[in-house]
């Protein structure tokens, strides 16, 4: 048992490092039912958000935000030591739900990020739930 927390513990800690350098922010490891908010300030890029032990039935991914066009989310699974990039989608209005189901048990990384190139203005705050 010590063996297998030892291990997740590493795999998390590699994927918040991994992470760090498209986030701005610390990763944050998040729960099913749980809602977010964040803002993204001047300066800052990202949040990462990293949802362990994620459904293979399905994960839905919730977002609302005020501005339209402005973020976009990166998914990336996580198993048996493998990291797939799923790919991005954008917010292309206040709301979004999105998610999929994995044939893998493993771990869901999400990262919000500001679309290149969009003039919205700073701050820009979302609120995200994963269910």
């Amino acid at each position: 048992m010590k063996k297998m927390s030892t291990l997740a513990f590493i795999m998390i800690m590699g994927i918040s490092m991994m992470f760090g350098l498209t986030a701005s922010a610390n990763p944050a490891i998040v729960s099913y039912g749980g809602n977010y908010t964040r803002t993204i300030a001047e300066g800052e890029t990202a949040y990462s958000f990293i949802l362990p032990n994620a459904k293979t039935t399905g994960t839905s991914v919730k977002l609302s935000t005020s501005a339209v066009n402005s973020l976009q989310i990166h998914y990336y699974w996580s198993y048996n030591n493998t990291t797939i990039d799923l790919g991005t989608s954008t917010v292309s209005g206040t709301y979004y739900n999105g998610g999929s189901g994995y044939y893998q048990p493993g771990t869901l990384v999400t990262v919000v990020e500001r679309v290149s190139g969009s003039t919205t203005i700073t701050p820009l705050s979302f609120t995200i739930s994963f269910n």
